[in-house]
């Protein structure tokens, strides 16, 4: 019968009976007697005592006492001391025990003595038994180089999973050799010589003063301090990474099963292959989590993960990046080519003037995962496109009604791709002069979505109208308009005739540009008159144009607009003098007045704007600016009511500028050629006039004379 004890040994809790406990201590024993001369005698022993302790509860199993044959195969792996000049320890009686084998192996670290980084390139090295880390190291830049990167976070993957050699036992196995007491020690002794003699190459360079042994204790402070910071900072991403890819790993697996029954339509490898890319992105994303789980559980915690699982989950990860990619591949070889068919649809028996597009009855059954005819729609014998079908309308050259209809595909070769197409329903139903456009094309149950898209081409023959019902008139994507800046598309006016023209097709049912119920939800801001019209411009929410007046010289204003300009020209036709437009804007930021009506702004306060008039017109401002620049000329004249801040004015050939109702900061005025001005200035006013102009500043201003 023999006691029981409870041990430490290196770190694992051991429960030893009393035999297998003296022959353990004996051992140790001889072991530290044979390293009491060793400078590393402690680091020695204790790494001794871990490696034993490791040997024991792996030999170990499912049993909770330690038993002698347990500490002498453990000792037998490790040498016996008269094996390296110790002391023989006293064998146990012959006959009491059967010694256990244990097999080392080599194991996968990270070598921080010779890290560039962390140490993964050198612990690869070390595993597979290069000689030299450079090798390594080259091929990891040229690994992220043709992956476009991804061996950049597989690194740090590494980095995060594979442990550190910290120990003489992990440095050995790292390069395979085995952890016995004799190895153990020659590895910590040649580390401490490596020590001593980077600390005698320090000292030869440079002798530490007090002051200088002061700084560089300060400094370890800090940067123990900011390293804490950075290793905060890291572990809250590291949270948020998992949060992030834990989202995204549950709503992927939930939209999986979701749209499965669907998947079939959609995947262009078979049932099979399209799980094992499921399975495969399932690993992708889940292995991070988990390696940034371990690594948190690690920094926080110090919990130990066993060895293999960093090996196993980069295996795992590197093989289900590779049968991801090649499923990929495989599948991107399916849309290679391109192939397309076309026909013409017959319209010669439509002879109304005005052809009518209209929604066919959709008689879809099945789940509409989109509202009002956008996205796709899957029932039980079909999918169903809707965004794939583009609606061009072009001018006809024959005079009457066309249709062209092409379906294109992708697929393996062109002519697996044209078959794609083929099999593609798309069907066009005439009615006297109703065309019936299906909302979009279908895809027969069994066969597969290969990016089809269908266009259709109408041609509209000139004088002649088309309409477009609802739903249906979202399809039209591209129309020869007659103004390239046309207030009303057919996109966004559902049941409006449009008429082709001469120059491109009109809105023959839209408020047109100047009628009283104008409205457009674009403004213009900057103006050009010219012609013998009046203009009043007032501030308004929206922009709108009107004009008052005979039809004859409404009919003589040509409307010019580009960008935020918008000019409006008689082009030296002379009219009556009673036309009056009316425009409506909520900005206006410039006026250019040339030989026209009087002018009148008024409401609006802006940062910045400029007046220029020439000729015999007057403009009456009434409005409020921050920065106001005015040029008049030709007998031009200008009232102004309001408030700014800074006014600049210059006045030639008998212009006039009546500004006392314009309150402002600051001026600078120049007049010539018998202009004359009279201005409101508060803080400072620049001026120069000739002998025949005339400037008079009112207020408190400090006046200045330019030179």
């Amino acid at each position: 019968m023999n006691k029981i004890l409870n041990i430490n040994l290196g770190g694992y809790a051991l429960t030893i009976d009393d035999d297998a406990y003296e022959y353990l201590q004996s051992y140790l024993d001889s072991i530290r007697q044979r390293f009491s001369e060793s400078e590393g005698r402690d680091e020695i022993m204790n790494d001794i005592e871990a490696r034993l302790g490791e040997l024991i509860s792996t030999n170990m199993g499912n049993r909770t006492i330690v038993m002698l044959p347990d500490v002498e195969a453990a000792v037998e792996v490790m040498g016996k001391p008269e094996d390296f000049g110790g002391e023989p320890i006293q064998e146990p009686a012959a006959g009491r025990s059967k010694k256990r084998k244990f097999r080392p192996g080599k194991r996968l670290f990270r070598d921080e003595e010779d890290a560039v980084i962390g140490g993964v390139c050198s612990g690869l090295t070390a595993y597979f038994g290069m000689k030299d880390t450079v090798w390594m190291r080259l091929i990891f830049v040229v690994l992220a180089l043709i992956s476009f990167g991804f061996w950049v976070p597989a690194y740090l993957l590494l980095w995060i999973l594979v442990p550190p050699a910290r120990t003489a036992a992990d440095r050995l196995a790292m390069r395979g050799e085995t952890a016995n007491v004799e190895n153990i020690a020659r590895e910590i002794e040649h580390g401490v010589e490596r020590l001593s003699k980077k600390v005698n190459e320090f000292g030869s360079n440079a002798a530490i003063s007090s002051a200088g042994r002061n700084t560089a204790a300060a400094a370890s402070g800090c940067l123990t301090v900011l390293g804490k910071l950075i290793l905060g900072f890291i572990i809250f991403i590291a949270i948020m990474l998992i949060l992030g890819l834990g989202s995204a790993w549950v709503a992927g697996i939930l939209a999986f099963f979701t749209a499965q029954p669907y998947i079939g339509y959609f995947s262009p490898l078979s049932t099979g292959a399209t799980y094992l890319g499921f399975i495969n992105a399932f690993f992708i994303i889940s292995i991070p989590i988990i390696a940034l789980v371990l690594w948190l559980s690690r920094t926080i915690f110090s919990y130990k993960a066993p060895a293999w699982l960093g090996s196993g989950m980069v295996v795992l990860l590197v093989l289900n990046v590779i049968s991801f990619f090649l499923l990929a591949s495989l599948g991107a070889t399916k849309y290679r080519e391109g192939g397309s068919i076309s026909k013409n649809l017959d319209l010669s028996g439509v002879y109304s003037d005005t052809l009518r597009v209209e929604l066919a009855g959709s008689g879809d059954t099945g789940d509409y995962w989109f509202a009002d005819g956008d996205g796709f729609a899957i029932g039980d014998d079909r999918l169903k496109f809707n965004e794939m079908v583009r609606i061009n309308i072009r001018k006809s050259a024959s005079g009457r009604f066309e249709c062209v209809q092409s379906i294109r595909a992708r697929g393996a070769t062109s002519g697996e791709a044209v078959n794609n197409a083929e099999q593609t329903l798309y069907n066009i139903a005439v009615e006297g002069n109703i065309l019936r456009l299906p909302s979009g094309y279908a895809i027969p149950k069994g066969e597969k979505w290969k990016v089809q898209e269908v266009r259709l081409t109408i041609g509209v023959p000139e004088g002649k109208s088309i309409m477009f019902g609802k739903v249906i008139n979202r399809q039209v994507r591209d129309v020869d308009y007659a103004d390239p800046s046309h207030d009303y598309s057919v996109r966004n006016s559902p049941g409006k005739a449009f008429r082709m023209t001469d120059r491109g097709l009109v809105c023959g049912d839209c408020p047109q540009f100047g009628d009283s119920d104008y409205r457009s939800g674009r403004y213009y801001e900057k103006f050009i008159l010219e012609g013998n019209f009046e203009t009043e411009i007032i501030d308004g929410d929206k922009f709108s144009i009107s004009f008052e007046g005979p039809q004859n010289e409404r009919d003589a204003v040509e409307t010019i607009r580009s960008g935020d300009n918008l000019t409006l020209t008689t082009r030296g036709k002379t009219l009556g003098g009673s036309l009056r437009c009316i425009i409506r804007t909520p900005v206006f930021t410039s006026l250019y007045a040339d030989h026209t009506g009087n002018v009148t702004i008024r409401g609006f306060r802006e940062g910045r704007a400029s007046i220029t008039a020439k000729g015999p017109v007057t403009i009456r401002g009434f409005f409020d600016s921050r920065e106001l620049n005015m040029t008049l000329s030709e007998q031009s004249r200008a009232e102004l009511v309001g408030n700014g801040d800074n006014l600049e004015a210059t006045l030639s050939d008998g212009a006039t500028l009546e500004a006392s109702g314009w309150r402002t900061s600051r001026a600078d005025i120049s007049a010539s050629g018998a202009s004359t001005v009279k201005a409101q200035v508060n803080d400072r006013a620049r001026i120069k006039s000739d002998e025949t102009s005339s400037i008079k500043i009112e207020g408190n201003a400090r006046v200045e004379e330019k030179q």
